[in-house]
């Protein structure tokens, strides 16, 4: 009955924050025209907006207009979308809201159907519920719902397999099949997450493992079914549905260029090592959405159709490249408020605070929590997760074999499985660019396995209440003090990662180009470091440091506050630099000029290459 009533807590949330007026959910960003363009549903807005981004608030009111098969994004998130655009007349208008109840009626059905599903179970019982009422009603999951974001039907998906996984690994005769309807709710679960986004098309394969092993022995027939749904999504997403040719084009070049060269001991060999040409070292450091100066098409076309494959057999020659890609990564992934997405509809990037002052209590999160907390302490966490994802595996695969994983360490398996799939696939798929909205899926699996392993010491205080469960206690002690012991023993080695790992970022926005006109050449921009920045350098030739005044205000393109898209990091407000590269540089008719920056520990970090060269007009 606690459970239950848990539960019921939990929709009360969804349901305050997806009816509220004026609409709340993450703003419509470039992202949702994906969605759009499969079923002709665009915001209501001037014709020449339409395709448009529109981060500083979201837009209530959808409107019927054209289809756009060819920027169509494939994903499981039409199941909701696609019923409601059809019965829409062109021209006719929709509130986005309503899209929004849907989904959160679906969210809800599902969790009391699960909660059902376990009702003779005191401990997962307990815990689903304390993750339904904690975790999945949070405004980190549900500022989805009114959005035509991928996000929500991952998180839904996802949670959803993951309860049926417990529930079915963990049955309480396992010598007998499990039954046709949870074997068909969890391949549906599983399905509906694989096709949500490309990124997660291997991520049923992961969750599968234990309980295939599980099956294998005495229930094969149910162990195939689930490797042939894992092998036909991963099959569909890869062979059939694919990557729009534009986005498979930017997300090469935001891995390569923009992460792991940047990470790189060596680029000239870690380049040779990816099969790139020499000319592509002046592109280190690049993006597709800042190509410092140049076209990448014309500079390192290579990096933009490299095979992924390449980035997997440098795992085994450069290991280290791709742990410090990641290292210098999670700073950002600390953000879990996503504020460069405004959440309050007719205000401008209104986030968290805002959204608690609409709806009240029942909208707080964990998310201002997590991006106020040290950047020490979210490593410590991330190596604790990633201790006990090890851990429960090992526990969860031995068990598979001779008798059946406790639920416990299978939910920590699955979650945290989910957690470091969701962080690594958002680096090495999209690299940097949004990587905490792309990693959002790590957030609420981080979240709800720090909910799972509390619950499970929770539960044996409640035998006096007639809430059985004391032996649950045991493997959750455990897990804690592997936790509490990996975080402890990681200490030293991080805070060495972090001061020797080239940490900071930035981006030159003068020259916009790299042919430049006769006389002094300004450069400015904006550079942050999570351990704060001392300096910022112009390298011209490889001579002596030209020093740059650091310090200025800077505002985005929008006049939006760097602190937006960096919550983290120290001194953003006053992030902008600039500097003047003196004529007599460019005698010779060019000259390459690099920007360092160098932050409080000494450790210097290069955000920007040119090769500059005079203008002939």
């Amino acid at each position: 009955m606690l459970a239950l009533v848990l539960i019921g807590i939990g929709a009360w949330r969804v349901f305050a924050l997806v009816g509220a007026a004026p609409l709340l959910g993450y703003a419509n960003q470039f992202d949702m025209r994906r969605i759009s363009a499969c079923v002709g549903l665009w915001p209501d807005v001037p014709e020449a907006d339409k395709l448009q981004a529109h981060p500083e608030a979201p837009i209530a009111r959808f409107v019927r207009g054209e289809r756009r098969p060819d920027e169509c994004y494939w994903s499981s998130e039409l199941l909701f979308v696609a019923p409601v655009a059809a019965t829409l007349a062109p021209g006719e208008t929709v509130d986005l809201r309503v899209i929004g109840a849907i989904k959160a009626v679906t969210l809800v059905v599902i969790a009391f159907a699960l909660g059902i599903l376990l009702r003779r179970r005191p401990g997962p019982a307990l815990a689903h519920g304390l993750v339904f009422a904690l975790v999945m009603s949070d405004p980190i999951v549900t500022l989805w719902v009114n959005t035509l974001y991928t996000e929500f039907t991952a998180l839904l998906f996802a949670y959803a397999s993951v309860a049926l996984l417990v529930a079915i690994g963990t049955r309480e005769t396992t010598s007998i099949p499990p039954s046709s309807t949870q074997m068909t709710a969890l391949a549906l679960s599983l399905i509906g997450l694989g096709l949500s986004r490309q990124q997660h098309m291997l991520l049923p394969a992961l969750l599968i493992v234990p309980l295939t092993i599980s099956l294998w022995a005495k229930a094969r027939r149910s162990a195939l079914f689930l490797v042939a749904v894992a092998g036909a999504v991963a099959f569909s997403q890869a062979g059939l549905i694919g990557r729009h040719p534009t986005i498979a084009l930017a997300n090469n070049a935001d891995v390569v260029l923009g992460a792991i060269l940047p990470a790189s001991g060596n680029e000239a060999l870690t380049a040779k090592r990816l099969g790139l040409p020499e000319r592509c070292l002046r592109s280190v450091g690049a993006t597709w959405y800042e190509p410092m100066g140049e076209a990448l098409e014309s500079t390192c076309p290579e990096a933009l159709v490299m095979p992924r494959r390449r980035i997997v057999a440098l795992a085994a020659t450069e290991p280290m490249t791709l742990l410090r890609s990641v290292l210098r990564g999670i700073p950002q992934l600390q953000d879990w408020r996503l504020g460069y997405l405004g959440s309050v509809e007719g205000s401008r990037y209104a986030g968290s605070d805002s959204v608690r002052a609409a709806v009240g209590v029942l909208a707080g999160s964990i998310g201002p929590v997590v991006v106020e907390m040290p950047l020490s302490a979210f490593l410590h966490i991330l190596a604790a997760t990633g201790a006990i994802f090890l851990g429960s595996a090992v526990v969860c695969v031995i068990a598979a074999w001779s008798h059946r994983c406790s639920a416990l360490s299978l939910a920590l398996y699955s979650l945290t499985g989910i957690a470091w799939y969701a962080v690594m696939t958002s680096i090495f798929g999209d690299g940097y660019v949004e990587v905490s909205r792309h990693a959002q899926l790590a957030s609420v699996a981080l979240y709800a396995a720090v909910v799972v392993l509390g619950a499970g010491l929770l539960t044996p205080m409640l035998a006096p209440f007639g809430i059985p469960g004391g032996r649950a206690g045991v493997p959750a002690a455990a897990f804690a003090l592997l936790a509490i012991g990996v975080a402890l023993l990681a200490r030293a080695p991080l805070r060495y990662a972090v001061s020797t790992t080239p940490m900071s970022f930035g981006v030159v926005d003068r020259p916009a180009q790299n042919k430049v006109p006769p006389g002094d050449v300004e450069f400015s921009g904006w550079a942050i470091d999570p351990s704060g920045v001392a300096s910022v350098q112009l390298i011209v030739d490889g001579g002596a440091a030209l020093p740059a005044r650091y310090g200025l205000p800077y505002r985005g393109a929008r006049a939006e506050p760097l602190t937006l898209y960096f919550p983290g990091y120290p001194n953003t407000a006053d992030a902008g630099f600039t500097a003047i590269v003196p004529a007599q540089a460019l005698a010779r008719g060019a000259a390459e000029v690099r920007t360092v920056v160098v932050n409080t520990s000494g450790t210097r970090t290069e955000i920007d290459r040119r090769l500059l060269s005079k203008d002939a007009r």
